[in-house]
């Protein structure tokens, strides 16, 4: 067993098209750990990439559309977390600490700002 673990989230516009991604978590989850971070969320489930420094997602989905759309917002959406596998270690590039991760939702006290993200006022 490794000690890594991972976070899925996505981007999905006002149209429903989806980009997904994953980040690299040195440590290990606990169940109070994904507990928290989902009571943090707005809805329990909803973040502000640009907030935490977790790379955005909507970019893959202006390839379709040429830049943003009257569709995107500033919210991406928490899909969930795991250990690591195999795969995702060699596949993911390393984002940093389970810790900071935690460290930086805590910050934001689920009062997330969408001015940080390039979709506000859009």
């Amino acid at each position: 067993m490794n000690n890594y673990s991972v976070m899925e989230y996505l981007y999905r516009d006002a149209n429903n098209f989806k980009a997904w991604g994953k980040i690299l978590l040195s440590g290990t989850l606990t169940n109070n750990d994904v507990t928290e971070i989902k009571t943090l969320l707005d809805f329990g489930e909803y973040f502000v990439a640009e907030e935490v420094d977790i790379p955005v997602l909507y970019q893959e989905l202006w390839k379709f559309s040429n830049g943003p759309t009257v569709a995107d917002h500033a919210y991406h959406e928490y899909a969930g977390l795991h250990p690591a596998t195999d795969d995702d270690l060699s596949s993911t590039p390393l984002w940093g600490e389970v810790t900071s991760l935690i460290q930086k939702f805590r910050d934001i006290e689920g009062r997330w700002d969408c001015s940080k993200s390039v979709h506000y006022n859009y």
